[in-house]
């Protein structure tokens, strides 16, 4: 009976770090997929008023654009303060509905 509660209980002990291996997995997926979607543009005209950001920008992998200058929405006006025309900018293109958003927008290094 002693050697049925021990095999039970080493193997709830194996499930639980096998369990826990996979979630840190996950989590680095997640990571990677955030790193991914990553894009990178040039600021061609602000429109702080509409909230909206023109961009030159490269290939936006996440949502299989290729390269070209389009206009972006941003959900908040004061990711737009201190952006100026010619920056270089990283930010995460979506695509909600007809529209095409900017988040995540910061000058690039």
């Amino acid at each position: 009976m002693k050697q049925l509660l021990i095999a039970c209980l080493l193997g709830s002990l194996t499930f639980s770090v096998q369990a826990g291996n996979e979630h840190s997995g996950h989590e680095d997926h997640v990571a990677a997929q955030a790193n991914a979607s990553m894009s990178h543009g040039e600021v061609r005209k602000i429109d702080a008023a509409n909230q909206k950001i023109t961009l030159r920008h490269g290939p936006l992998a996440n949502i299989g654009m290729p390269p070209m200058t389009m206009v972006f929405q941003v959900e908040d006006a004061a990711q737009l303060e201190g952006l100026k025309v010619g920056d270089k900018v990283s930010f995460v293109a979506q695509q909600q509905g007809s529209q095409f958003v900017a988040t995540d927008l910061k000058t690039a290094p």
